[in-house]
């Protein structure tokens, strides 16, 4: 993990300190800090808790409920980094509370900036986009706000940040390809591949990865496995993209080794 985490949203949601995992007691009390490191450095109101720590269900006594939870909080944050750091960090408004992160500090925040400038890098220098992914996928030690049920925000979020995990995971796989070295990814891209067997996109890296290795036959068998269960189960032909990508494989298209 980066040494600049001190919060987590990817597996225990929790505080690091030194290195050791500070794990949140208690599933409203985790669910009240995912929600806050959600939505750091922007005010989340007291509407907005109720929904996420209650599921909107009228609650008697609701506003001394919350502030027990973020007393609590606060006290942890106290006990873990200091009075200042839990002044300056969690502060209350008079319509909600904030807490106060920098993009680094927060896992899930610093993954998202990786990705970014994996992006960013990707024309120019394939093998830094492959080392920037690959740093961002280390940050992941669980599944994403574990042990928070949370309300409809924690609920996207969740959805969010998997999605944008398979994402990285396919853009690291294409940035080994374009830098030339898919031999070394194949049987991740075939493990993927059956993990996820509707993301045709790791299909097609899949083909050209094997196209790109001398395997021809391979990589257009791949392509009526696609097909068949795509056919089978769903009644649907494969995208045009995979299509074209198959055709190109067939005539040995000059563009399957650039890029």
């Amino acid at each position: 993990m980066a040494e600049t985490v001190i919060f987590k949203l990817f597996g225990s949601v929790g505080l690091v300190k030194d290195g050791r995992l500070i794990a949140i007691q208690g599933g409203r009390q985790r669910t009240l800090l995912a929600t806050l490191l959600i939505n750091s450095g922007k005010v989340v109101t007291k509407e907005q808790f109720f929904e996420e720590l209650w599921e909107g269900r009228p609650l008697v006594k609701a506003n001394n409920a919350l502030q027990a939870l973020v007393t609590r909080l606060r006290r942890l944050l106290r006990a873990t980094f200091g009075e200042e750091f839990a002044r300056e960090r969690l502060v209350t408004l008079p319509t909600g509370y904030v807490l106060h992160a920098e993009t680094e500090e927060i896992d899930a925040k610093l993954f998202e900036y990786l990705v970014a400038c994996a992006h960013t890098a990707l024309t120019t220098d394939p093998v830094r986009t492959r080392d920037l992914l690959h740093e961002a996928l280390e940050l992941w030690d669980g599944p994403v706000l574990e042990g928070v049920s949370g309300g409809p925000l924690c609920h996207s979020s969740v959805l969010h940040y998997e999605e944008s995990r398979l994402a990285a995971i396919e853009d690291k796989f294409h940035a080994c390809i374009v830098a030339g070295i898919q031999g070394g990814v194949i049987s991740e891209l075939k493990k993927m591949a059956m993990l996820y067997p509707w993301r045709e996109r790791l299909a097609e890296m899949l083909m050209v990865a094997l196209y790109r290795s001398g395997r021809q036959a391979d990589a257009l068998r791949e392509y009526n496995v696609v097909r068949r269960r795509l056919v089978d189960e769903l009644g649907m032909e494969p995208s045009t993209m995979l299509q074209d990508r198959m055709q190109a494989i067939l005539k040995h298209d000059p563009s399957l080794t650039v890029g």
